[in-house]
């Protein structure tokens, strides 16, 4: 059976991880079959790369994530085209949309940059209304 897994590279004091497929029975820095990707938790929020096609393939022939890969991947917006993937639709349409700025992490920066442009306006906005008041 295969797992997809962090396996921890890195200093001392300053993890950095790897997302790999490997055997449920091999050592957590052992032997892989593939790596996947890589997660560092050092910046803030932790900054994260998987390969969606291949996390997606690995997913549909029986690969199962650890818990922190799995929180990855649903952050990623991997598990809810893995559905649409398991209902019929192609791979590749799945991997095109990620790739197409779609994917959750596309839309979380949307709108945090229109939190910024709302949140730079409303000064504006509120010196402008005091401005009308006063005439």
């Amino acid at each position: 059976m295969l797992r997809i897994r962090l396996a921890r590279v890195g200093k001392k004091g300053q993890p950095y991880y790897r997302v790999v497929v490997a055997d449920v029975e091999a050592k957590r820095d052992g032997r892989i079959v593939e790596r996947i990707g890589n997660f560092n938790p050092l910046t803030d929020p932790g900054t994260f790369d998987i390969n969606e096609s291949r996390a997606l393939y690995w997913l549909s022939v029986g690969a199962q994530p650890s818990d922190a890969v799995k929180r990855l991947l649903k952050l990623q917006g991997t598990y809810k085209r893995l559905s649409r993937l398991n209902a019929g639709e192609n791979l590749d349409t799945l991997v095109a949309e990620f790739e197409g700025g779609t994917a959750l992490g596309a839309d979380a920066r949307a709108v945090a940059e229109a939190t910024q442009a709302v949140a730079t306006a409303a000064p504006v906005a509120t010196a402008t209304a005091a401005a009308v008041e006063e005439e």
